[in-house]
């Protein structure tokens, strides 16, 4: 078959065989590329038929990268070894090295974020340049970023400012959780809500109303709000640098309808008929901590991330009080921790919410819970 799951499959292992590493990750970027589509939408539409046109476009872009990473290591040995320290190839494979040797994950897709960020290149691209000797300015930028990264285990998106997220950059830095993929799961269910759910109900034209709690880098709440052009976004967040971080990224992605208020969850929110709440508050348990890594624990605040009760803290507390911010029929959406899904479903219908369901992430593992309000009037 031509579907796009079975060719990423077969471009996967045709990568891994000869050796490429992040072979998934670097298969996903060549389709995507190839298809015109984000790198996540490729699961969505698995189902999605190739052309001959595409599959000759795919199976150029990875020979390409195939033959010329056996170029480069058949060259090698002729180039002249001074020279070759300021060659890209043999600098990155430095970087990749001193990184895989203090046990930093994804070792090489970091070091092509560095490299990639520096010398202003696209990622996918950095290979057409390996022959080409890089600026000591540069090389002293990109030594300084890796061993800041293996040494002290510091987040590459807080070094660069930046994380992209649903398709967007967005400014992050140590006051704030660097955003995750895993969170865009529960955007794609609220934009589909929205959409679907909401606006298309209604006869006439309407503005959704919604409350992104526990706002953070503003992640949600913006995607939200540039997504759904017609809706009023209000954000909050109980930390002042959050705030601060959501209010750059609303400027630097020019987001009009949107704003951002203090408040301890429910605190100071005074308007109470949003269409939808939602939020992806802290949930990682206490006694967690121990199997967390090393850049999270000792680099992102841990307001973000903990929370007591099991994790379950928060959303028992938003559960309590949401039904009297939401308009009837109007929806509260969460992310969870992957084994929270069964605990926040019943706390959520122990809340009188109706029509709850778990909704599960591309790896199959419990990542969204969703429930409504929804209001049984008695008849006379």
């Amino acid at each position: 078959m031509n579907n796009l799951l079975d060719i990423l499959n077969k471009s996967v292992n045709y990568l891994e065989k000869k050796g490429i590493k992040n072979a998934r990750l670097t298969a996903e970027s060549i389709i995507s590329e190839v298809m015109g589509m984000e790198r996540i939408m490729l699961y969505a539409e698995f189902e999605r038929m190739l052309s001959e046109d595409d599959l000759k476009k795919i199976r150029e872009k990875l020979n390409d990268i195939t033959n010329n990473d056996k170029k480069i290591s058949d060259n090698n040995n002729f180039e002249n070894i001074e020279k070759s320290e300021k060659q890209l190839k043999s600098l990155l494979d430095k970087s990749i090295s001193y990184l895989e040797k203090n046990n930093i994950d994804e070792s090489k897709l970091i070091a092509e974020i560095i490299f990639s960020h520096v010398l202003n290149i696209d990622r996918m691209m950095l290979f057409t340049k390996y022959r080409d000797e890089i600026e000591n300015e540069k090389i002293e930028k990109i030594r300084y970023f890796i061993q800041k990264i293996g040494r002290e285990k510091f987040p590459v998106q807080y070094l660069l400012n930046e994380q992209e997220f649903y398709g967007r950059k967005f400014y992050v830095d140590k006051g704030v959780l660097i955003p995750r993929q895993d969170t865009e799961v529960l955007v794609e269910k609220m934009i589909d809500i929205l959409r679907n759910n909401i606006i298309k109900n209604q006869n006439s034209k309407v503005h959704p109303k919604i409350l992104d709690i526990g706002v953070g880098s503003g992640i949600i709440g913006i995607t939200a709000a540039l997504e759904i052009k017609d809706s009023y976004v209000l954000g909050v967040d109980i930390s002042e640098k959050a705030l601060e971080t959501a209010e750059k990224n609303k400027e630097l992605l020019k987001v009009p309808n949107i704003k951002f208020l203090k408040s301890n969850l429910f605190e100071n929110i005074e308007f109470n008929q949003f269409d939808m709440i939602v939020s992806n508050p802290p949930y990682i348990s206490l006694n967690e901590a121990g199997i967390m890594s090393d850049d999270t624990l000792l680099h992102e605040p841990s307001e973000a991330l903990f929370a007591e009760n099991d994790g379950l803290y928060f959303y028992y507390e938003i559960c309590q009080r949401a039904s009297d911010y939401l308009t009837d029929f109007g929806y509260l959406i969460f992310e969870i921790g992957y084994k929270q899904g069964k605990y926040v479903k019943e706390i959520m219908t122990s809340s009188g919410f109706k029509n709850v369901e778990v909704i599960k992430d591309l790896a199959g593992l419990d990542r969204v819970v969703v429930g409504q309000k929804i209001i049984n009037k008695i008849e006379n």
